[in-house]
């Protein structure tokens, strides 16, 4: 049986294209913050770690008021280098496989919980939703159809939602098939991993102040399904 994967929640931005005056995780949504109903959908992941840099104390004080087991990694480099550095430094904590998740990102739990399960490495994927998507494109094997990712877009038009998702900054992989030495995207950083497989996923992010709402409206459908709790 495969191990579960580590977690890595990548909270260490500044969030500046959300105009606010503290992370992205720390958005309150229902008198919560964001990261509160991040890790109730990872209740029942055993090993989580966290990657904090701008108002990491916050951050760590708001995740261990619900997990207190939470591990946390600090980049120093935060103001200066990419997500990718922040996922480096976290994953050269952990053993085994480890599944990254943006601290601004919110999943179904039960797509979570597939992904978690999924076949090493393989990306999350949506229909193109946000104002600034790192888009894939995929191809299907003749016969069954199986879908893998063959390419990362980033600002370039596309207009066909067959062939082109978006990529929702999950991705499942051993860090052993990774050099672990980034600074930039972690799209450029797991581009050797393509082709690989795919899970397309429900999901919902906060990237600038209009997705606000659209945030607010994805948890209150979790709570309407039972899928969260308040």
């Amino acid at each position: 049986m495969n191990p579960q994967p580590t977690v890595i929640i990548n909270a260490a931005g500044r969030g500046t294209r959300l105009g606010k005056a503290s992370p992205k995780c720390l958005v309150p949504f229902l008198e919560q913050p964001l990261i509160h109903w991040q890790l109730q959908v990872l209740t029942q992941v055993a090993d989580i770690v966290v990657a904090v840099g701008y108002h990491a104390e916050e951050v760590k004080r708001e995740v261990l008021a619900r997990r207190p087991d939470a591990r946390f990694v600090f980049n120093d480099k935060f103001s200066s280098t990419g997500t990718a550095s922040s996922l480096c430094l976290a994953t050269r904590t952990c053993t085994g496989p480890v599944l990254s998740l943006d601290g601004d990102m919110l999943v179904h739990p039960v797509d979570l919980e597939r992904l978690l399960h999924a076949p090493r490495p393989c990306i999350g994927l949506s229909p193109i939703q946000s104002n600034a998507p790192v888009q894939v494109e995929v191809e299907r094997a003749p016969g069954d159809g199986e879908e893998r990712a063959v390419r990362f877009l980033y600002k370039v038009p596309v207009n066909d939602p067959t062939t082109y998702f978006e990529w929702t900054g999950l991705v499942v992989f051993d860090p052993a098939s990774l050099p672990l030495d980034a600074e930039g995207h972690v799209f450029q950083m797991i581009t050797p991993l393509l082709p690989c497989q795919t899970l397309h996923v429900r999901c919902c992010e906060i990237d600038f102040p209009d997705e606000l709402p659209q945030m607010q409206k994805w948890i209150k459908t979790l709570l309407e399904e039972g899928a969260l709790h308040g």
